[in-house]
């Protein structure tokens, strides 16, 4: 708690300064600034003895308590002085409004404060000095001494041996032991196998899964792994959404599926696959929940298993017999680990000292990794011999609540204050709770955790986050499957538990505070998001008038939008009145109280981002405090208040992803804006100069209507190349305007290159002929995503195949474009052109004819390739895609006649020999598939809507088996009753075959679905059928299901009937015994 009061202090004596608004707003009353001042130096006597009674308060309950009450003292002045602060800010929003209408000074206005404000201040004021007074009297009796620590910040970077995921010392036995049980075959001839890794918190059980987890034999060795975090609390349908994620199989269609319908879908995708689960950080040890769970993984193929990292013997001992027990490192592993880190920089021989006292306080550590890697994260940056024999002498490491915990205390003891403050507050996040960076910062700088300075105060917080990453006590979330785009945090449990205790309870979630008295001593407060609207588990919070922060959180944001009463809104947030921060992201809320923000005038951040809201009340103008507004992806949003210049202290808007809203001008008054994220500017209303001029643009920046740009002269006033934080750029002409002179247009594009810091462009609409080089400079070493789009006049393509680290490519709507010449790869050099390339679409290319391949190795990584609605588009020469896993061709018919032909199709695909997925659409003058000669290597076929395709026979035999076969809209397709002509599929999908009137269930189909065949009659099933499940939707025709379901389809589990009128009953002999789903609509 002292590390908050300290930021809290400073708060105070940032507004009590000489020459303040405050003070200044209390010139003419002479008493109350008097008072004022005898406020600031009576905190002034207290602040200089708050690090001493921090480090004693762990021992000393009297001086925990007096450090308690000072706590409340501070904040209720706090409060008070921040509800003035708010008033100097009014009068002075007033007071520039009034001058600009009067042609008058703000200084010349007569601006009052009225007797009763002065009133209620002076008693607040008396009331609160005297109980400081009193709790100054107490620091002789309790023996606290004044103490100036350094507040100076260690700039020191996270090093690249911090980030190494290797980073295990003395396990080797236990990674060869792990492996060699991964690799061997049950000799029971069980299908699955569960190994426990169970040993207290810190001993890197996590490490240990991960290092096997990424081992190059075990890589090799299962065709399928997935990485899930289950932590607290125990939730079956997180974690079989998860794994589904991991393995991706988890769709847009799964977000409202209940647990049965999901855990369905898993074991199917699972079924006969070897894989390898790792379910981390496992606490539940309820028999019935975890048969249920491991009911899900059975159907796996021999060989499967499931690693589990515990710290509960009786977990390990419930999952699995054979359990891989952690112990403590020896004692030259633990001396390896915390020299590893402690002597970074320099070589610990040199410093003969340094490495006596290390390998002392490395003893103490018990051979605990996370303690060793805390510490030495710690020691690292000091150099002076003293500094390390204080360490070791602690009384810190007599605490025996349990063995890390001492050496946990001494690093965070070890912390300047600042970092204290920041490190503390984390304690708001629930354990395994991924952050982002940039989320802490502003969650720190609202709280004023970090201090105000000249620089931009985001760098600061930066820092600082880097700092305490380098201390070990954030660390990358484990992300195997690379699922996460942006980077992600997180606190190791026991470090979240130091955080806690560290924040004195300041910082607590909802769902583990523990009666009223500790809700009411908290400042900050998280808590998880419900589908009830919150309006029960919010209702305590009425009463906690002095709660700074509330913050929701979610575990995964993928899915992830709740339900808020209108009650939380009306009811309970109004009396939150000393709110900082406030965050309703990823609610459905559509609109807001006009009232709320009167009340929550302290406010300093707001998220509203990922709701449904439409327009913002009028009353958040009156947040003179407000620093960060964050409205992205709010995509019903159509304007902002007309008086947001009110905004006087907003450093931070985005508007990213806001589809429907206009940049309003009023923006350009927002005087201490510094971050705007996401702008649009809509040339016309706006200027080039105006775009010049804005120098905070962040993130996202279109540039919209360019056809209002006349010439080279205006393009260069926006000043394009100096906007290096903006990582997005898209720039647009209007559709419907024409260009007189298409060498204007080239240098108007040319003067509006980015700055080489740039990751996507966009280009629509662009009139010119030919593209300024700039688009194909190597030197934007940064660049990853690249559309060009609508730009007809073009003739030519740009040479893109240079471009160092462009991952995705999009060219639509070239109608100038005939052929793709040896020119679009750029002069040959060393490197294969478009050497980093993963995905590349051409659509809408109408005139496109020829498509020169080079034959040199060209898009030698390339996974993704889209081409459609390019109908004059031929593919005569073989193209060696030796990566390519995804091709779609959509209503491009003469680059489908590669499929008619089987020689050249099979001179095509020669190269790939990765292709997972074949989808072709809309492509008539298909009139053959050779499914036979197709890869092995593909799991899943769409066809629609080619209408002279027909079924014949395969030439030689059909082995190939797919995961999924998707055909739909073929009307030349009349019988699918000889199971011959199509592949075996795990999912069979078929949709819109108005002249199919028989279709027999092929064997080997599990999951089912027939969709708009109007004219079946009847469905037949193959003996020894494995279907799960069996959708049919709008058959008018169908009269009979199958004959003998009971014993043709015994696995059956979920059937779906849906507007089937002609089915009058079940079978003879009734349904299959496992059917646990039946829906029947309309029949």
């Amino acid at each position: 708690g002292g590390a908050f009061l300290s930021s809290a202090l400073n708060v105070l004596f940032d507004r009590l300064a000489p020459q303040g608004d405050l003070l200044n707003m209390f010139q003419k009353h002479k008493h109350h600034v008097r008072l004022l001042k005898k406020l600031k130096m009576t905190l002034r006597g207290l602040q200089i003895v708050l690090s001493d009674a921090e480090n004693k308060q762990a021992s000393n309950p009297s001086v925990r308590d007096w450090l308690n009450e000072l706590r409340d003292a501070v904040d209720s002045a706090e409060n008070f002085i921040e509800e003035v602060n708010y008033e100097a800010l009014r009068l002075k929003v007033e007071g520039q409004n009034l001058a600009e209408t009067s042609n008058q000074l703000v200084s010349d206005l007569n601006l009052c404060l009225s007797d009763e404000f002065l009133l209620n201040i002076e008693d607040k004021l008396e009331d609160t000095i005297e109980t400081l007074k009193d709790l100054q009297e107490q620091i002789g009796l309790l023996g606290l001494k004044e103490y100036f620590g350094s507040t100076k910040l260690e700039t020191r970077r996270p090093s690249t041996s911090v980030d190494d995921e290797s980073d295990i010392f003395g396990r080797l036995s236990e990674i060869e032991d792990l492996i060699d049980r991964l690799l061997s075959e049950d000799a029971s001839g069980k299908k699955l196998t569960v190994v426990p890794i169970v040993g207290m918190g810190g001993l890197g059980k996590t490490p240990l899964a991960k290092a096997v987890y990424n081992d190059e034999r075990v890589k090799n060795h299962f065709g399928l792994k997935a990485w899930y975090c289950v932590s607290e609390p125990y939730d079956a349908l997180r974690i079989t959404k998860g794994l589904l994620q991991e393995i991706g199989k988890f769709d847009s269609k799964d977000v409202h599926n209940n647990l049965n319908q999901l855990q369905v879908k898993l074991k199917e995708s699972l079924k006969e696959k070897k894989f390898l689960i790792v379910l981390d950080d496992v606490w539940n040890d309820n028999y019935n929940e975890w048969d249920d769970l491991r009911n899900i993984f059975v159907q796996g193929e021999i060989g499967s298993k499931i690693i589990v990292t515990t710290r509960k013997e009786s977990a390990a001992l419930m999952m699995g017999n054979e359990k891989i027990s952690m112990d403590n490192l020896s004692t030259e592993a633990s001396w390896s680990l915390f020299k590893r880190h402690a002597f970074e920089n320099m070589d610990p021989m040199g410093h003969p000292e340094l490495e006596e006292v290390g390998k002392q306080i490395a003893a103490k550590c018990k051979g605990l990794p996370l303690a060793l890697k805390t510490l030495a994260g710690m020691l690292r940056s000091k150099s002076e011999v003293e500094e390390w024999k204080r360490i070791l002498r602690s009384e810190m490491w007599e605490l025996r609540d349990n063995d890390i915990l001492p050496a946990l205390m001494l690093s965070y003891n070890d912390l300047p204050a600042h970092l204290k403050r920041c490190f503390s507050f984390c304690a708001i996040f629930p354990k395994d709770y991924p952050f982002r960076k940039e989320q802490v910062i502003h969650l720190w700088i609202a709280n004023d955790i970090v201090p105000q300075e000249d620089e931009i105060i985001q760098d600061s917080g930066n820092q600082y986050f880097l700092e305490l990453r380098s201390r070990s006590l954030f660390e990358k979330v484990p992300n195997p499957s690379k699922r996460n785009i942006e980077e992600l945090f997180l606190m190791h449990d026991l470090v979240n538990d130091l955080a806690q205790i560290a924040s004195s309870k300041l910082c607590i979630r909802l769902e583990e505070s523990k009666g009223s008295d500790m809700l009411e001593k908290s400042r900050h407060l998280s808590y998880s998001m419900g589908e009830d609207g919150e309006f029960e588990k919010l209702t305590p919070l009425y009463k906690l008038e002095q709660l700074r922060t509330l913050f929701p959180t979610c575990i995964d944001l993928t899915d992830c939008y709740h339900p808020l009463s209108k009650r939380v809104l009306h009811n309970i947030l109004p009396r939150l009145r000393s709110l900082r921060v406030l965050s309703l992201s990823h609610y459905e809320i559509k609109e807001l109280p006009n009232d709320l923000f009167i009340k929550l005038k302290l406010l300093r951040f707001l998220d509203l981002s990922c709701t449904e809201i439409k327009k913002l009340p009028d009353s958040i103008c009156a947040l003179y405090n407000l620093e960060t507004l964050i409205l992205s992806s709010c995509v019903n949003l159509e304007g902002l208040p007309l008086q947001m210049e009110k905004l006087i202290n907003l450093h931070h808007l985005d508007i990213s992803n806001t589809c429907r809203l206009k940049m309003p001008l009023h923006l350009s008054k927002l005087k201490s804006l510094q971050v705007l994220v996401g702008v649009k500017f809509l040339l016309g209303g706006w200027r080039m100069e105006d775009l010049g001029e804005a120098q905070n643009l962040y993130g996202s920046l279109s540039v919209l209507e360019l056809q209002n740009v006349v010439d080279r002269r205006e393009a260069v006033k926006a000043k394009m190349r100096e906007k290096n934080h903006a990582e997005q750029l898209s720039l647009e002409w209007s559709e419907s305007s024409s260009a007189d002179n298409s060498k204007t247009e080239r240098d108007i594009l040319d003067e509006l290159r980015p700055h080489k810091n740039i990751k996507e462009v966009e280009i629509t609409g662009y009139r010119g002929t030919i593209f300024p080089n700039w688009l194909a400079d190597p030197l934007f070493l940064k660049l990853e995503q690249l559309s060009i789009d609508n730009c007809k006049n073009c003739f030519s393509l740009p040479a893109l195949g240079q471009l160092p680290c462009l991952k995705i490519l999009s060219i639509r709507g070239m109608h100038g474009i005939t052929e793709v010449t040896e020119e679009f790869y750029g002069c040959l050099s060393s490197k294969k052109p478009f050497n980093c390339l993963e995905k590349l679409v051409f659509e809408d290319m109408a005139e496109w004819k020829k498509w020169h391949v080079l034959g040199s190795g060209e898009f030698p990584i390339l996974e993704n390739l889209l081409i459609k609605n390019c109908p004059e588009l031929s593919l005569e020469t073989p193209m060696q895609l030796s990566c390519l896993k995804r091709f779609k061709v959509v209503g491009s018919s003469k680059v489908g006649v590669v499929f008619d032909d089987a020689q050249l199709l099979k001179s095509q695909l020669e190269g790939t020999k990765e292709i997972e997925e074949l989808d072709i659409r809309d492509c008539n003058s298909l009139t053959s598939f050779p499914f036979s000669i197709l890869p092995t290597t593909l799991k899943t076929i769409r066809i629609s809507g080619c209408q002279k395709l027909k079924l014949d026979p395969p030439v030689g035999e059909m082995s190939m088996f797919l995961e999924e076969l998707n055909v739909e809209k073929c009307d030349c397709i009349d019988d699918i009753s000889v199971v011959e002509l199509l592949p075996r599929a795990r999912i069979l999908d078929v949709s819109d075959f108005q002249n199919l009137t028989r279709f027999l269930i092929p064997t080997v189909t599990e999951s089912l679905s027939i969709w708009y065949c109007a004219n079946v009659e009847k469905l037949s099933v193959a003996w020894g059928t494995q279907m799960t499940f069996l959708h049919i939707w709008d058959c008018n025709k169908l009269k009979w299901l199958p004959e003998r379901m009971q014993e043709l389809l015994p696995s059956l589990n979920t059937l779906h009937l849906l507007g089937c009128p002609e089915i009058e009953s079940f079978p003879e002999g009734g349904l299959p015994f496992n059917l646990q789903i039946l829906v029947i609509v309309n029949c």
